[in-house]
């Protein structure tokens, strides 16, 4: 009984992000809209949005900047859950958000976006030059590469998105 009054304590601010709003829906919701925005950042075409406008740029730094803030939250409950809990759930989605943390933080993300935004200039400054090469080097095969590095990145990032989504209603259910 003390556990699961001890945990009903330590989950309450996992349940209830304001008055309105649950932590659940809210992870819900940015996790939609990484969702949509993965699928374009997965492209060439994304990608050269991501690079050349600032607002969009701006709107997916802070998409993510608020992920980060709910993982942030999310773990400093568990945390303090976990030495209360037996629950394994627990156990993973900390886990989880340690990994999500440490490998795909904003800096993280940036420097891969500042890295294929560089090959991308680079394959346009060449393009007339690539243009009638055939493969690897030319153009078509450069941005074939460069979209399929692009879309194993986002896919990562992604799948860990999700995954910590799944925990959340997972513990959703079984503390509300």
């Amino acid at each position: 009984m003390k556990t699961i009054l001890a945990s009903a304590i330590f989950i309450f601010p996992l349940l209830l992000w304001s008055q309105e709003e649950r932590l659940d829906e809210k992870v819900d919701q940015i996790t939609y809209d990484w969702d949509l925005e993965a699928d374009k950042l997965s492209t060439y075409a994304g990608l050269q949005q991501l690079c050349s406008d600032t607002e969009y740029r701006s709107k997916i730094l802070m998409l993510l900047d608020q992920i980060h803030h709910y993982d942030t939250v999310l773990y400093g409950v568990l945390i303090k859950l976990s030495r209360t809990s037996t629950d394994k759930e627990v156990k993973k989605t900390l886990k989880d958000i340690k990994k999500f943390e440490e490998e795909y933080d904003t800096k993280s993300f940036v420097h891969f976006m500042n890295e294929e935004c560089k090959a991308m200039r680079e394959i346009e400054k060449d393009s007339e030059a690539t243009a009638n090469d055939v493969g690897i080097n030319s153009y078509s095969g450069q941005v074939y590469l460069l979209e399929t590095e692009l879309y194993k990145y986002v896919k990562h990032v992604t799948a860990r998105v999700d995954k910590i989504r799944v925990h959340v209603h997972h513990l959703s259910k079984h503390y509300n």
